[in-house]
């Protein structure tokens, strides 16, 4: 309850209904003065964060130092205690994805002066006229790769293949694979490195998206492999999945500030610090799937083997779809 003053009237100032105490019967919402001084929005800041901060740490407490209990408790319908699920995982990856990338600026690729001027140069060069373009063995070649495309516009490219009989020209996906290389080409004026370094910032914009496609679909996997298991409901692997990947982030946000930490410090990265990362992630999934669905070791580390199978091909997929989608989006 807030401490600011009681209106008199006893109408809710959100939906109307009549209230017959402090807080509205109908909508919940508090039934109090809405005029309020700068030092009253302090007041409640305060509130609202010590109140968010409070279940926070103990969720936190729990979620790396007990796996699977968040998991459990709040199958069993103890959930005011702690973070909803999806709070968390809102709050955390939000916090994970800041940091992570903030400071990957300085490792992107560098374009100095001579790589610039270099790329100028090549840039300079004219491809050769439409008409001198020759066929070799009666077949029309066009390399793909950056350096070497022999157009200099969608538009040459076109005429080109309107040139070429009908059964030699390129097909559709190729028609627009080539065009989306050539617009590349002159959208950057041949700078490989500024491709690389769009690319590379088109990634990472959207990894996080690749993570929130792979949650629904670890709990699938979690789903297939437990579904002998009537008493646990999809939704429950769901939030298992959840808090699985929280606990993830933390760890790998971890070692990020150790690395970070690390470099600054000693100047040089301090070793088995990714090796460590790999045995906490390793063991952290083993412990939470032997503590959630209370089968044997021995079947545990078979569905904990095949889960991080289908895991790592899952993410194959993704990671080669968002690199397709960056070049095409950059």
């Amino acid at each position: 309850m807030s401490h600011f003053k009681e209106r008199n009237e006893k109408n809710c100032l959100n939906c109307g209904t009549h209230v017959t105490g402090r807080y509205c019967q109908d909508c919940g919402q508090e039934n109090v003065v809405v005029k309020e001084s700068f030092w009253h929005l302090i007041i409640h800041l305060i509130e609202d964060i010590t109140h968010f901060d409070g279940k926070l740490w103990v969720t936190l407490k729990y979620l790396l130092f007990k796996p699977a209990f968040l998991t459990k408790q709040y199958m069993i319908g103890k959930r005011a205690t702690y973070l909803h699920p999806i709070k968390m995982y809102v709050f955390i990856s939000a916090v994970f994805f800041l940091f992570a990338f903030s400071g990957n600026h300085n490792n992107s690729v560098l374009i100095d002066e001579e790589n610039t001027q270099a790329a100028n140069h090549s840039s300079v060069k004219k491809s050769p006229a439409i008409d001198s373009v020759e066929k070799t063995d009666d077949q029309f070649i066009i390399n793909l790769g950056i350096d070497s495309l022999k157009y200099d516009s969608i538009e040459a490219y076109d005429t080109m293949q309107l040139k070429l009989p009908a059964a030699q020209q390129d097909n559709w996906l190729t028609k627009t694979i080539n065009k989306k290389i050539i617009g590349i080409k002159q959208k950057y004026n041949g700078n490989n490195n500024n491709i690389i370094k769009a690319i590379a910032e088109q990634f990472q914009h959207q990894f996080s998206k690749i993570l929130y496609l792979s949650l629904p679909l670890f709990a699938f996997f979690l789903w297939l492999l437990y579904k002998r298991n009537k008493n646990i409901y999809f939704v429950d692997h769901l939030i298992f999945s959840i808090h699985t990947y929280c606990a993830f982030f933390i760890i790998l946000f971890t070692r990020s500030i150790i690395e970070n930490a690390g470099q600054l410090i000693f100047k040089y990265t301090i070793p088995y610090v990714n090796f460590i990362t790999f045995l906490l992630l390793c063991f952290y999934l083993y412990k939470s799937l032997r503590n959630q669905f209370f089968q044997s070791r021995l079947k545990t580390i078979v569905k904990f083997i095949l889960l991080n199978f289908l895991s790592i091909l899952l993410m194959a997929f993704l990671m080669t779809g968002l690199i397709v989608f960056s070049v095409f989006n950059i």
